[in-house]
């Protein structure tokens, strides 16, 4: 086995390098106050939810990603009883309100300044481009990372294997053994990766294991990566 494992790590961005959870929450919140919804814990776990749902519905090609921009703000609006609004001009808002939020993870930047070291990291998101491109110049991880593919600009999303054949052709890879996507998503991330040909590997943020034959491996904190990077490698780093 080589020394290095891997020269190309695609990373998942949020919940796997981001804490969107937070983003969200602080997001929604500014949003929801201009549109005349009071944000309780309540209305933004309820949001959030919602949220994810329609972003499931995206990765099953049930809905449009245009769709899926106002279809999450109606859809809470119609369950609290409140008055509609311009519901494109909720999400705009929200989305140049996201764009500002670039929580990390505790101890993402220290991840992704160590793994520099060794590998090339493009970020693999389906997020949207306004909040994803906002975040990622504000993150402090960018000096670190070699570039950001979004689905919305490519025009397709993980785990569709069209979003990671175009980030191979963008990158002129040939190899794609040398290649790892890491993320926390087995819908998204893993399943992506699968459909790519690519070796897995399941972000658990300290969670149990699933077991789950989409992943290859499966780690609870970032330094559970580097024996994976290293396999011959018996040092600390």
């Amino acid at each position: 086995m080589p020394e290095q494992r891997f020269d190309i790590v695609l990373l998942d961005a949020d919940e796997t390098v981001y804490d969107f959870k937070l983003a969200e929450k602080t997001a929604v919140s500014l949003t929801l106050r201009d549109f005349g919804v009071t944000p309780t814990d309540e209305v933004v776990a309820r949001y959030s939810a919602i949220n994810l749902d329609c972003w499931k519905a995206l990765e099953r090609g049930e809905l449009s990603r245009e769709r899926l921009k106002p279809t999450r703000f109606q859809r809470l609006y119609r369950e609290l009883g409140a008055a509609p609004v311009d519901f494109d001009a909720v999400n705009d808002t929200y989305e140049r309100n996201l764009s500002y939020q670039a929580f990390l993870i505790d101890g993402a930047l220290e991840f992704v300044q160590k793994l520099h070291r060794y590998c090339k990291i493009y970020l693999a998101t389906n997020g949207l481009t306004i909040p994803q491109t906002g975040r990622f110049n504000r993150a402090a991880v960018k000096p670190y990372v070699d570039g950001i593919y979004i689905s919305e600009q490519i025009g397709a999303g993980k785990p569709d294997k069209a979003y990671f054949d175009y980030i191979f052709r963008d990158l002129k890879i040939t190899d794609t053994d040398r290649v790892i996507m890491v993320g926390d998503s087995l819908t998204s991330d893993m399943l992506g990766g699968r459909n790519a040909g690519l070796t897995t590997c399941l972000f658990l943020n300290g969670g149990e294991p699933t077991h789950s034959d989409l992943c290859d491996y499966e780690i609870k904190t970032y330094d559970e990566f580097f024996p994976i990077l290293h396999p011959n490698k018996s040092t600390t780093y």
